[in-house]
Order: C-alpha cells, then sequence, then structure tokens
C-alpha cells in the first residue's frame, strides 16, 4: 500500500480529496483557501480574517439568515476560521442533504456583494473580537509567543489584525483582496463522510467549476528565527509565561519526534511540566507544551500561568527540565508512554469526521497529497528511542526566550 494519496484534480482544474466512510449518514466538506496572515505581506494587517467574516454577510443569492438558516434549518453546521497560511470554510451535514452545503459554499466564496452597509455593522464586530482578544492575558501571550519565535513575520501576526488595520480597511481592499486569492488555483475541496466518488465529482463540478481561473503566484520566505524577550505589562492577577524555541516543520519525519517530545514534556496530565509544577510544587492551575507548524518552519512553545512571585521560579524550573532532558534524555517508559499517547490520539481522532477532513485538507492544499494514516501509524510506531535522543539533541541547542504577561515587577496596564 502506498504511503500517500495524491489529491485529485476535476477536469476544470479543481483540486480536491475525498475520503469515503459510509459508516454513518454524514459528511464534512471543507473548502481550504491559501489565504491568512502569512500572505498580508503588501495588505492591511486582518484583511484576510475581514473577508472570511464579510462573505457570511451577503451574497448576490443569499442574505446573512438565509446562507447559516440554508445549513441550520437542515440539523448541520456551517463555520469559517482563518490561520496564518489558509482560510477554512466548511459545513457538515447528513449526507442526503450535501448538495446544499455545496451551493451555500460556493455561493459565498464566488459572489459575496462587500455590501458597504454590512462592512461597517461587521467592522464593528471584530473589532469586538480584537478586544475580546485583548482583554484574555492567555491568548495574548499565545501570539506573543509567536513574536518571540519569528519578530515581525507576518505569519506571527495575530489573525485578527489591529485596531488601526481593521478601522482603515475598505471595500475596495476587500473586493482587491478576494479577487487575488479566492481563485481556483488557490483553493482545495476536502470532504469525508458518506459520500461516493461519482457524486462527490459531480458536485464540485457543478459548484466549484466556475470559479476564477489561476492562483495568487504567492511566494512564500522561509522565515528566520528571532527568539525575542518579550514583556507585556497588563493588570492582570496571574503572571502568564511562554518559554519558545526551535521545533519541527509541519508534513516531516521530525513532526513526529517533536510531538512525543512536547507530550512527554507538557502535552497531558502524566507529563514531566504538569506532575512537577502542579501536582508536585503546586504552583500552576495550567502548564502544557505544544508545537507551532508551518510548511517551511516550527517551533515550540511552553505555556504557565502562575503567581506574579513565582515567575521566575517557574521560568527556571521550565529550563532545569529542558537542560536535564537535553543531557539525559527521556527515560524508557517516558518515551514509550508518549509515543503510545500520540498513537492513541492519531486512532480516537479518526472517529471525527471534521478532524479527518480537515487533516486531508490542509495536506492536499499546501502539500497536493495526503499520507495515509496507516502510514503515519507505521512511521511512529518505528520511532526508536536512540533516534529520538538525537533528534532532542539538535532540537534542545540552548537557545530559549522568554513572553512574560501580566505585571512585571509590580507593574501592569491596560494595554
Amino acid at each position: 500500500m502506498a504511503d500517500f494519496e495524491k489529491a485529485y484534480e476535476t477536469g476544470t482544474h479543481v483540486r480536491y480529496f475525498l475520503e469515503e466512510n459510509h459508516t454513518f449518514p454524514t459528511v464534512s466538506l471543507g473548502v481550504f483557501v491559501k489565504s491568512g496572515t502569512r500572505y498580508e505581506i503588501d495588505v492591511k494587517p486582518g484583511i484576510a480574517h475581514f473577508v472570511e467574516h464579510m462573505v457570511f454577510k451577503e451574497t448576490k443569492k443569499r442574505s446573512a439568515f438565509e446562507i447559516s438558516n440554508a445549513i441550520e434549518s437542515l440539523g448541520g453546521e456551517i463555520n469559517a476560521f482563518t490561520s496564518s497560511e489558509y482560510s477554512l470554510f466548511y459545513v457538515r451535514l447528513l449526507s442526503k442533504d450535501i448538495e446544499v452545503g455545496f451551493d451555500v459554499l460556493s455561493d459565498i466564496l464566488s459572489r459575496p456583494t462587500f455590501n458597504k452597509e454590512l462592512l461597517e455593522k461587521e467592522r464593528e464586530v471584530i473589532l469586538e473580537e480584537i478586544y475580546e482578544f485583548t482583554d484574555d492575558p492567555q491568548d495574548i501571550c499565545e501570539i506573543e509567543a509567536l513574536h518571540s519565535i519569528w519578530g515581525d513575520e507576518s505569519l506571527a501576526r495575530n489573525p485578527l489584525g489591529s485596531v488601526e488595520s481593521v478601522k482603515s480597511i475598505t471595500q475596495d481592499d476587500l473586493f482587491s483582496y478576494f479577487e487575488r486569492f479566492f481563485k481556483k488555483g488557490n483553493i482545495f475541496v476536502s470532504a469525508t463522510g458518506d459520500i461516493d466518488r461519482g457524486r462527490f465529482e459531480d458536485l464540485i463540478e457543478r459548484y466549484f467549476g466556475t470559479f476564477s481561473e489561476g492562483d495568487s503566484d504567492f511566494v512564500f520566505k522561509v522565515p528566520s528565527y528571532r527568539f525575542l524577550n518579550i514583556d507585556y505589562p497588563k493588570d492582570t492577577a496571574q503572571l502568564h509565561l511562554s518559554v519558545t524555541f526551535r521545533g519541527a516543520r509541519n508534513f516531516t519525519h521530525d513532526s513526529y519526534l517533536h510531538s512525543i517530545f512536547t507530550t512527554a514534556l507538557g502535552g497531558n496530565m502524566s507529563s514531566r511540566l504538569f506532575q512537577k509544577l502542579r501536582e508536585e510544587y503546586g504552583l500552576v492551575y495550567t502548564v502544557y507544551a505544544y508545537p507551532v507548524r508551518l510548511t517551511d518552519a516550527g517551533g515550540t512553545v511552553i505555556y504557565a500561568s502562575t503567581l506574579p512571585k513565582y515567575g521566575d521560579i517557574i521560568k527556571d524550573m521550565i529550563l532545569e527540565e529542558l537542560n536535564e532532558i537535553e543531557e539525559k534524555g527521556l527515560t524508557e517508559k517516558e518515551f514509550t508512554n508518549a509515543k503510545n499517547y500520540l498513537l492513541g490520539n492519531l486512532i480516537l481522532g479518526l472517529e471525527n469526521t471534521s478532524s479527518r477532513m480537515q487533516r486531508n485538507g490542509i495536506s492536499g492544499l499546501l502539500q497536493g497529497q495526503v499520507k495515509t494514516v496507516q502510514a503515519i501509524i507505521k512511521e511512529v510506531e518505528h520511532i526508536e528511542k536512540e533516534e529520538f535522543d538525537a533528534y532532542i539533541k539538535t532540537l534542545l541547542d540552548g537557545t530559549f526566550a522568554l513572553v512574560r504577561v501580566g505585571k512585571i515587577n509590580g507593574k501592569g496596564n491596560n494595554a
């Protein structure tokens, strides 16, 4: 059996991937677009997210109510989000109703009006979203962790944009961005569920075959690591910390080694940092480690929240654990447990058609092929501790940075 399944293309050059699953009468359908913060080089920050909002407000065929009601009146779900490398627009419906999902998604992604009156209303909604974000120190800490790793690169920005940039975005800006990125060559259709390939291809041709030809011809520059120490003063009861360092890029063998590492370090309640910082010393309520992965770069973030007086202690304890792992590696039991946890989560995730649709769609959009779950399981199962220990030596090279959000040296503000 091949390790990869290729992404397919219809006669009208719409790329897609279908994972048939006829055990339950539902379909998760997503349209992925190469659009996001990473593409906001010569445009106003936050415009990709603004476009994501506005396509739901009105099309030449439907009002905002008619868009949502078309799906929800059938018991389905419709939503979208924007990340650094893509925007996703998706529905989940009973398989008998999936043509409605195709119709609605193709409608919002080809015929939005960007109505000026609705634009002004939605601008206020997005500004409220930004204000809500800046009220949450944990959210701030996670975005500042990206700034710590990659500095001012567009991929490290908050997808919401800033108050200033969102206030300046015009109808012409939205049309210009939409026409540049929402083209046939920039989209990828992914589905998982109770639908056969023949019908799926017919629906793609009918509803997406008439999209504008071409793509954005956007070429990424590989981001450089910066590892900046960042202080973000804010009036909070807790101090929020992130330790940042190198990681693994997406779609690589190293990404599996890296996932074993982040799992053992802070991926669950059995992890080193949870056991030490929370269970043994009771200094935190929340502590976890997670990977940040792009097609050509990756980072690692360890997050913890604690009382300001314990901030230096927590930082030192995290660095001590990293140094110990670099010197001695994980124990055999830690390595085995983390690998088994990763494998178990991978298999348990197969129960969710939405997560499978997203996994396939991201890979298909950015790689042009999808690695089979069986191949991933086999690759992870064959990772030996000797290989893992060698990888950790290269990962933990002593280059770390620290992000702090909250009262720093007794001072905070409402930034």
